[in-house]
C-alpha cells in the first residue's frame, strides 16, 4: 500500500490522463452538434445545478463537521455559478425562464455520485475527479466562446467559474489524503474516481449532448 499523500498523487495524475480524452471527446461532440455559446452555457448550467444537488445529498448525512461545511459552501457556490450563468445567457438573448436543464432527467454522473457513501468514495469522485474535469472542461469551453468572438462569456467560465471548482478540489486532494489511510479505502477512493470518468465520457455522447439543444431547435 502507498502512503495517503502519494495515493492521492498518482490518482490526481491519472485522473488527468483520462481527462484529456474526455475533453478531445467533448470538443467533438460540441462540433458535431453545431453547439453555439448558448448551448455551452446550458452545459455548464446542468453540470452547476447538477454538482450543487449532491453536494445537498451527501451534506445531509456527513459525520465530519470540515467536509459538511465544505459540502454548504459548495452549495451555494452551484447556486452562485448557476445565477452567473443565466445572467450571462439572458444577456445573450437567451430565454432563461423557459429552461430548465433538469428537463431530460439527470445525468448517469449524478445517480452515481449521489449513490457514494463513504468521506473517501465522495472527496476522490466528487471532488479530485469532477472537480478536475469541471476545471478541464470550462478553460476548453472558455476557448470556444473566444472562437466565436464571445470575451465576455470566455471570461465568465475562466476566470470566475473556475476559481471557485478549484478551491473545491483541492480541498477534495486534502480531504482524501486523511480518508485514505488504508488499503481498503484507497481501492474504494480508485473505483468512485475511474466509475465518475468512465460515466462522463456517456455525457458527451450526441444523443445526452442534444438534450441541451432541445429548446433551441
Amino acid at each position: 500500500m502507498v502512503t495517503a499523500d502519494n495515493f492521492v498523487t498518482e490518482l490526481d495524475v491519472k485522473n488527468h490522463v483520462s481527462i484529456e480524452r474526455l475533453i478531445t471527446s467533448l470538443v467533438s461532440g460540441v462540433a458535431k452538434e453545431a453547439f453555439e455559446v448558448p448551448d455551452v452555457l446550458r452545459l455548464i448550467l446542468k453540470a452547476a445545478i447538477e454538482a450543487a444537488e449532491v453536494a445537498a445529498l451527501w451534506m445531509s448525512d456527513c459525520d465530519d463537521l470540515e467536509m459538511k461545511l465544505l459540502l454548504a459552501e459548495q452549495c451555494g457556490e452551484g447556486a452562485k455559478q448557476y445565477r452567473q450563468i443565466s445572467a450571462r445567457l439572458a444577456s445573450l438573448g437567451a430565454d432563461v425562464a423557459g429552461y430548465d436543464p433538469r428537463n431530460g432527467g439527470y445525468s448517469k454522473v449524478f445517480a452515481f455520485l449521489r449513490s457514494l457513501q463513504t468521506p473517501e468514495e465522495r472527496s476522490s469522485a466528487g471532488h479530485v475527479t469532477a472537480k478536475a474535469f469541471s476545471m478541464a472542461r470550462l478553460e476548453t469551453m472558455a476557448a470556444f466562446c473566444e472562437g466565436k468572438g464571445d470575451a465576455d462569456s470566455a471570461h465568465l467560465l475562466r476566470n470566475e467559474l473556475s476559481a471557485g471548482e478549484r478551491r473545491y478540489y483541492e480541498e477534495g486532494k486534502r480531504i482524501l489524503a486523511l480518508a485514505a489511510a488504508t488499503e481498503e479505502s484507497q481501492a474504494r477512493g480508485r473505483r468512485a474516481a475511474y466509475r465518475t470518468l468512465e460515466l462522463s465520457a456517456d455525457m458527451h455522447e450526441p444523443l445526452q449532448l442534444r438534450k441541451i439543444l432541445l429548446k433551441r431547435r
